[in-house]
């Protein structure tokens, strides 16, 4: 496969660094990479960077596989002493990598005739029809609604390069939506074509992130207690000696099939002739019957509800502490992500300098796509709730705090809306205020969290950030009579201290009765 992932060079590369570089590679610059190339240079990457978050957070799970596989921390006895040999080493051994991808080439080829990388290639004779290349890539128009007649093909889409294609397929099989697809013919001969969403469609991923892109993919690798134990071989859909049987679909049994086993649909991606352009694909379910269901390793959990759903209007540090404490107690507990327990047993200092970064898929299960996200921490992880208690537990304090500081500011301005209007039932200026509260409130959030050079946590001033918000939402109100009024009220009731817990009065003194004089 010609070079379909966009690299990013680190910028803090040593003198003996820069020497490794290729020629067409400088530091701190995006760089176009295959496979190989990824894998072999990781060290000198700070990360990839793909056109958009959930492309990036499918093709690192791919990447963490595979450095599973060629470090050995998918077999390794002494897990942990092994991972640090690794770390210690500071890159991925490129012997091994070559050797693990000579072994399964032809896997890897995109467009290969008996088996491309990733794809069913069934299915161009048990589907009655194509897809079209518009509905593989999933930020461009597609269908035949007569918004879309314009494009090629009677709205199906034109040709898609090569490396975008790739991308478009690992989105699909990550993150594609449920509904309809393409009539594929099943085992009982009739046809189907219901799909269900993709494993992690709808949810926030999180990664550990380290100095350069070979750290985050070994901190990636899930330790062995937290592995999937079902019976059969762990194995990625490239390493598989056969085609999958669709009437069963198989539980994973280890890191790499938990990590690149799970899709819930089928692709198959139709070439031109000199391979450099997708001119049709076929898109439809993978499975007949139920996927076992398996708990992803980057994702939030709760004990109802399932896994944390991703929302482009929450900030990603609202569930910090949802992070670092093993567990956040609650009318509904959360759950860290699974990958973070075995970076709680790295050293405290190895641990300080690592940071957190999230892919965001507000989606719903159908079609529609919201918004995508990504965000990436100050270095937190020091603060694991197994290595700092006490900078879990301000971690927790401060994100508590805004969180209470966010509610009294909603409820004063609804008290000043109603004064204002009289409407008891919508209050528009919440909507507008808490998203410009949330995101001023961060800079407070991080002073209170990262300690200063005297290693001090300043109280953060989530109070002011409410006030400055507050009246800039309201300032036309105010120059009202009727406004100006019900805004003062709101607003002074949103400063005032808290009361605190009302005191019981004692019992009157005993004395037979009688009061004394």
């Amino acid at each position: 496969m010609r070079p379909w992932i966009t690299a990013r060079v680190r910028t803090d590369l040593t003198p003996e660094e820069v020497a490794e570089l290729p020629v067409r590679c400088r530091p701190g610059e995006g760089v176009a990479l295959g496979l190989a190339e990824v894998l072999t240079w990781a060290h000198l990457l700070e990360h990839v960077d793909c056109p958009d978050p959930a492309s990036e957070s499918a093709l690192l799970r791919v990447l963490v596989a595979i450095t599973a596989r060629v470090t050995g921390l998918d077999v390794a006895e002494d897990w942990d002493d092994t991972r640090w040999d690794v770390l210690e080493a500071g890159r991925l051994d490129p012997g091994r990598v070559a050797a693990y991808l000579d072994q399964h080439a032809d896997r890897f080829d995109l467009f290969d005739e008996r088996r491309p990388w990733l794809q069913e290639p069934r299915l161009a004779e048990e589907c009655t029809g194509s897809s079209g290349t518009g509905r593989l890539m999933m930020t461009r128009p597609s269908g035949r609604n007569h918004v879309w007649w314009p494009l090629e093909k009677g709205g199906l889409g034109g040709p898609v390069p090569t490396e975008e294609a790739a991308l478009g397929l690992l989105t699909w099989l990550f993150s594609g939506p449920s509904g309809t697809a393409a009539n594929r013919r099943r085992s009982d001969g009739k046809n189907s074509h219901y799909t269900v969403a993709g494993p992690i469609r709808a949810l926030v991923s999180w990664f550990p992130a380290g100095r350069s892109l070979a750290e985050t993919l070994v901190l990636g690798v899930p330790s062995p207690d937290t592995w999937p134990t079902n019976p059969g071989r762990d194995e990625a859909p490239w390493e598989a000696k056969r085609l999958p049987d669709p009437r069963l679909p198989a539980a994973p049994a280890g890191p790499v099939s938990l990590l690149t086993a799970r899709a819930s649909h089928a692709l198959l991606l139709k070439p031109d002739a000199d391979g450099g352009h997708v001119t049709d694909t076929w898109i439809t379910w993978a499975w007949e019957n139920e996927l076992p269901e398996a708990d992803d390793p980057y994702v939030i959990r709760r004990d109802e509800g399932g896994r944390v759903r991703a929302n482009s209007a929450r900030v990603a540090w609202r569930d910090l502490d949802a992070l670092l404490l093993k567990t956040v107690p609650g009318k509904t507990p959360r759950h860290r992500p699974a990958v973070l327990a075995s970076v709680s047993r790295l050293p405290r200092e190895t641990a300080a300098g690592l940071r957190l970064r999230a892919y965001g898929l507000h989606q719903e299960r159908r079609d529609p796509e919201t918004a995508w996200f990504t965000a990436v921490t100050p270095p937190v992880l020091g603060f694991l709730e197994e290595l700092d208690e006490d900078g879990a537990a301000a971690v927790s304090a401060a994100r508590s705090r805004a969180e209470g500081v966010a509610g009294g500011l909603a409820k004063a301005l609804r008290a000043a809306w109603q004064g204002f209007t009289g409407d008891t039932k919508v209050c528009p200026w919440v909507d507008s205020a808490l998203p410009v509260y949330w995101s001023q409130a961060e800079a407070e959030f991080w002073k209170a969290v990262v300690p200063d050079g005297s290693g001090e946590r300043p109280q953060p001033g989530f109070q002011k950030v409410s006030t400055r918000v507050f009246d800039a939402v309201t300032e036309a109100a105010a120059l009202t009579p009727r406004g100006m009024q019900a805004v003062e009220e709101a607003r002074a009731a949103m400063l005032r201290p808290p009361r605190g817990p009302r005191k019981k009065k004692s019992a009157a003194p005993s004395d037979g009765g009688q009061r004394p004089g």
